[in-house]
């Protein structure tokens, strides 16, 4: 079963990158779209204090920002072809009920491994080609 498993995986990750990935899709920029997170290391997000977690990155500059249910983040971002990692994340620090599931979210940015785009949907994957966060264009 671990076979299968590792074979599943090698075929995803050849065929994630066997496809070219630009900044666009369907006329969608990863640049100054900002993004929902609709999903988190597989488990759908709903926001219980009806706060989303967003992301934008700004070309120019080459940083990223967001929004938490408790505290806005953010970094400087590398971004080549589809590969995509944080440099110096940075967050506030104030109290919330959701401070929890926001720990978890900060805990898996610098996983980011690569970046796809498909319609209006964001995927960020870990190195092992898994989606750990999915976002949707606002």
């Amino acid at each position: 079963m671990k076979t299968i498993i590792l074979l599943f995986q090698i075929f995803t990750v050849i065929l994630f990158y066997g496809c070219s990935t630009s900044d666009t899709s369907d006329g969608i920029l990863l640049t100054g779209t900002e993004w929902v997170m609709f999903e988190m290391d597989g488990v759908k997000y709903e926001n219980a204090s009806g706060k989303n977690v967003t992301i934008m990155f700004d070309g120019k500059t080459k940083k990223m920002s967001g929004k938490a249910p408790c505290n806005t983040y953010g970094s400087t971002y590398v971004k080549k072809n589809n590969k995509l990692s944080f440099r110096n994340i940075f967050t506030t620090e104030m109290a919330c009920g959701e401070l929890d599931v926001e720990s978890a979210y900060y805990k898996l940015l610098p996983k980011v491994f690569a970046y796809q785009i498909s319609g209006d949907k964001l995927y960020l994957f870990d190195s092992g080609g898994m989606a750990i966060v999915r976002f949707k264009e606002k």
